[in-house]
């Protein structure tokens, strides 16, 4: 039997887990240089097999009352990316009593996996199995789930899997954080340029004189986008966000999909919709779908088919 399952003796815990502890900084160092969540999570994954003596090992983000896989892509464990792929095709709900119910309801517990029946062991066929909660903040966002044929799991067990997955969450935070900034700069860099553009604009609009009340629009309203109005291309009128955003739109999504697609509150997309028929002139969402793809030449049945399709 390999030395680092071997069970705790009665006078302290074997030398494999004070090995693993002395490890973890330079793991959670790794960890938390990873450049994205996908990234991040099969990493995690990946050393929390290695790291706590298990055989395999996958993070399981919690939908609702569901517990799906899907974060992470392909993972360089054949036994784990084997657990992955049973994952998606069996999304696990969360029963009242369950173990995996239990630790999204008590974070702070030390939930015993093997004392209760299990729909997520039953569904995956997991055998001796410990459960890591990933919560970032208030809200359980995952749940890192190892598994081995044996030994049984032990007090011990339990509470360096639940370490491992606080040490994840806490690198989760950074990365997600990191990942908010650069975009802040890149959106801040997009909106200087277009600030100018729009100067420029104002500068340029024609002087007329108003046949009504008012002093008329500062910015002539025009019927059609011209898909050569940048030297780089239709798109630069866009930031890449908000080239995203608009690509969901055209998918039919709402503000809500689009918010938990990209990771962002329901009001920063709000924020992108509102520049979008601004910098589109559109009076609505549908309007802003057909010159988007009026400026990228694609037609709105088949872009919605093949953006689904995906």
């Amino acid at each position: 039997m390999n030395a680092d399952r071997s069970a705790a003796p009665a006078d302290g815990p074997p030398l494999a887990h004070l090995a693993r502890l002395r490890r973890l900084p330079a793991v959670h160092r790794r960890l938390r240089d990873c450049t994205g969540v996908g990234e991040l999570l099969a990493a995690g994954a990946q050393a929390a097999r290695e790291e706590c003596g298990f055989d395999r090992a996958l993070v399981l983000g919690l939908d609702g009352d569901r517990l799906r896989a899907g974060a992470t892509g392909v993972l360089a464990d054949p036994a784990s990316d084997e657990l992955r792929r049973l994952a998606l095709a069996n999304p696990v709900t969360l029963e009242p009593g369950s173990p995996e119910a239990e630790l999204v309801r008590r974070p702070e517990a030390d939930v015993a996996t093997g004392d209760r029946p299990s729909p997520l062991a039953a569904a995956l066929g997991l055998r001796a199995f410990a459960l890591g909660v990933i919560q970032p903040e208030a809200r359980v966002l995952a749940l890192l789930v190892v598994d081995r044929p044996e030994p049984a799991i032990g007090p011990l067990d339990r509470a360096q899997v639940s370490s491992f997955a606080a040490m994840l969450a806490v690198a989760l935070e950074r990365v997600v954080l990191r990942a908010r900034i650069d975009e802040l700069s890149r959106e801040l860099r997009h909106l200087t340029s277009s600030t100018q553009a729009l100067i420029g604009e104002v500068n340029d609009a024609p002087i007329s004189i108003p046949t009504g009340h008012g002093y008329g629009s500062a910015f002539p309203r025009v019927d059609v986008i011209d898909p050569v109005a940048s030297a780089d291309g239709p798109l630069s009128l866009l930031s890449p966000r908000e080239v995203q955003v608009a690509s969901l739109l055209v998918e039919g999504r709402s503000n809500r999909e689009i918010a938990a697609q990209l990771m962002l509150s329901p009001e920063t997309v709000k924020d992108h919709v509102s520049r979008l028929l601004r910098k589109l002139r559109a009076g609505n969402r549908v309007e802003a779908v057909s010159r988007f793809l009026a400026l990228t030449g694609e037609d709105a049945a088949a872009a919605g088919r093949s953006r689904r399709g995906r």
